[in-house]
């Protein structure tokens, strides 16, 4: 900041130094934004976890389907609350400090969650994780928009989520290995030594100062230090609401098949092993991994935001249709589950227009709200999605004392999720063309706000 505005008065607080190279800073900046997208890796691993251990869970905690799905719903509480007070914090301290706190916050969780059987703690220590995870994505992101070109944000966006696809592929059915070989307390140890681990190397690699500042922004950006102007801001921005809803939706097949009631779906519904089944939901995420870059280059080929997120609203929601109202092989539940995973990336899309919408200043507070709009699905859908299974439950208990569900429990509760990703189609209607080449408008400068508004947006 202080050098952006010596440059401007035509000075340098780094005039000993030598000219920034473009080309170097460039570099170090993907290597930085990697390491960010490291702890999101790491973070996606410890969230989906619980998906491979339902029956371990219900039975260490002794609980049913609806406590299972009331305690994964605690992590998205605290996922969700603190998205706007650390997008506010990264845009005035940096995201190095949070990201690297984060990791070790989470493998603390981690290593709590394998040592208890008392559900209350297991809450607590979902809780904590989730308030550890909430740095992942926007930390990594905020680091992109420091470090390189405001081009590079989709691309940015689309590496995070990449990343965050193979951790939630490791959490699946190699994690499923992992458990049943050394049990469920050495494995939350092994992650808990995971999230140390990226903690180091967060500490060591990541900065918050480039030499080189991309970001040709005039001095009233940086004029605000209310950050209560920055929430006001986007909670009256209209489209900055359509895009985190649309988001939103399209996050309801991850945070509920992927995190909590995928494997257990497949496994019931082809009578498999829970490994295999594990390998079908990693198949989405394979899927999501190879869609996130494609979807980016997609969109930046095409200069279009809406159309490609379009795309995937209709290819995911005609999958999920497939899959719950059809009795399919084990085969084509991988085709499916693939297809699902690449199509729902079109999501990413939606933190590039974003900050395509906000200000650049108010990335890190613009990525936030954003994704706590995400990420209320699972505050609403792994409660809801637990008490209608067990609604549906004719009340049978397995030999080892567990609820006895089966397919048709589970195809009664997952259909909300399909019926509720048709809708994101309508919400879509609402939204504007946000890609930088085909937006067609003229900017103002309120001083009451320090920033740029696209008056288009509002």
């Amino acid at each position: 900041m202080t050098y952006i505005k010596n440059k401007i008065d035509g000075t340098s607080s780094r005039s000993e130094k030598a000219i920034p190279n473009p080309l170097k800073q460039t570099v170090r900046g993907w290597l930085v934004v990697a390491c960010g997208a490291l702890f999101y890796l790491y973070q996606f691993m410890i969230r989906v976890s619980p998906n491979v251990m339902n029956d371990e869970l219900m039975m260490t905690l002794s609980i049913d389907a609806a406590a299972l799905g009331g305690i994964m719903g605690v992590y998205y509480w605290s996922y969700t609350a603190m998205q706007i007070p650390l997008g506010l914090t990264m845009d005035r301290l940096g995201p190095r400090f949070f990201l690297c706190g984060a990791a070790v916050l989470c493998a603390f969780a981690s290593y709590l969650f394998g040592h208890t059987t008392d559900a209350f703690v297991a809450a607590v220590a979902r809780f904590m994780m989730g308030a550890g995870s909430a740095c992942g994505l926007i930390g990594t992101i905020k680091l992109g928009t420091i470090w390189l070109e405001p081009k590079h944000v989709a691309k940015v966006t689309a590496m995070t989520m990449l990343f965050g696809t193979l951790g939630a592929t490791l959490g699946g059915a190699p994690l499923k290995i992992l458990l049943l070989n050394v049990g469920l307390a050495h494995t939350m140890e092994i992650l808990a030594l995971i999230g140390v681990a990226v903690a180091v190397i967060i500490y060591f690699v990541v900065s918050n100062e480039p030499e080189l500042d991309h970001h040709d922004e005039i001095p009233d950006l940086y004029a605000n230090r209310n950050p209560f102007i920055d929430i006001l801001k986007i909670l009256k921005t209209p489209q900055a609401w359509v895009v985190a809803v649309y988001g939103m939706i399209m996050y309801i097949p991850i945070t509920t098949i992927g995190v909590v009631w995928g494997v257990s779906y497949v496994e019931h519904a082809v009578e498999t092993s829970e490994t295999i089944a594990a390998s079908v939901v990693s198949a989405m995420f394979i899927g999501a991994a190879l869609g996130s870059p494609v979807f980016a280059f997609l969109s930046d080929f095409l200069k279009k935001r809406k159309l490609p997120m379009l795309i995937g609203t209709i290819i995911t929601s005609s999958v999920w249709l497939t899959i719950f109202l059809g009795d399919l092989p084990l085969s084509w539940l991988y085709v499916l589950f693939f297809i699902a995973g690449f199509a729902y990336t079109a999501k990413v899309l939606t933190f590039a227009s974003i900050v395509e919408i906000m200000p650049l200043k108010m990335s890190g507070i613009s990525l936030a709200f954003v994704n706590m709009i995400v990420m209320t699905t699972g505050i609403i859908f792994h409660p809801v999605i637990g008490a209608l299974i067990d609604y549906h439950w004719d009340g049978q208990m397995t030999d080892t004392g567990i609820p006895a569900y089966t397919t048709g429990d589970y195809r009664f509760a997952l259909l909300i999720i399909p019926i509720c990703l048709i809708s994101s189609a309508i919400v879509l209607w609402f939204m504007k063309e946000t890609h930088p080449e085909r937006k067609k408008t003229d900017h103002k400068v309120p001083q009451e706000y320090g920033a740029i508004i696209d008056t288009d947006v509002l």
